[in-house]
């Protein structure tokens, strides 16, 4: 889990104190706070006096609270990072006492392709699929079709048939079908291979 802002400014607060406390006692072994003032100082707080009752409640507080910030911050940075590899991304298909299945991405985009492969209007096509947090996808096509195809009308088909393919096929919602027509090809007009 990536820490968040606040955690980031809490730890910073709390390593800045820890790192004057650590000054406090370095200075105090090594002989520049002298033993009799810090005893001397010691002794006033923990004495008798009511001026000092409202430091040692004052204290006790700041202990507290940065105890608390210390435990908060220990168990906000102590879950490990879920590391995605490339093309792992997963949509939720189903969950129950038995367990969950998923569906990954590059699977979507598999079936993505298998399906514009078999539109013989479409010549070439680069896809992209994405997986939303709700677990629904978005797919994006970028299609070379043949010059003389009426594209408004194979542009909503492939829309279309392509969302209904996907969730019948691949059990997943398809919450937007994206189809941009890049080129058109000519078989007139290409080169000849000898």
């Amino acid at each position: 889990m990536k820490p968040r802002i606040i955690d980031k400014i809490l730890l910073a607060f709390i390593l800045l104190i820890f790192i004057g406390i650590m000054v406090c006692v370095i200075l105090f072994v090594t002989g520049v706070f002298p033993k009799e003032n810090v005893t001397a100082l010691m002794d006033r707080i923990m004495g008798n006096g009511l001026d000092w009752g409202y430091i040692r409640i004052g204290i006790i507080a700041a202990a507290g609270i940065l105890g608390i910030i210390a435990i908060k911050l220990l168990f906000t940075g102590s879950k490990p990072k879920e590391k995605k590899e490339k093309g792992e991304e997963a949509s939720l298909l189903s969950s129950d006492e038995n367990g969950s299945a998923y569906i990954t991405a590059v699977s979507i985009d598999s079936m993505a392709q298998k399906y514009v492969k078999s539109n013989g209007r479409i010549r070439e096509c680069v896809s992209k699929v994405v997986i939303n947090p709700e677990s629904d996808v978005d797919i994006a096509l970028k299609a070379v079709v043949l010059a003389d195809t009426n594209i408004p009308e194979l542009s909503e088909k492939v829309r279309r048939e392509l969302k209904e393919y996907i969730e019948t096929y691949g059990g997943v919602k398809v919450s937007n079908v994206k189809f941009v027509v890049t080129n058109t090809y000519s078989p007139n007009t290409a080169p000849r291979v000898s």
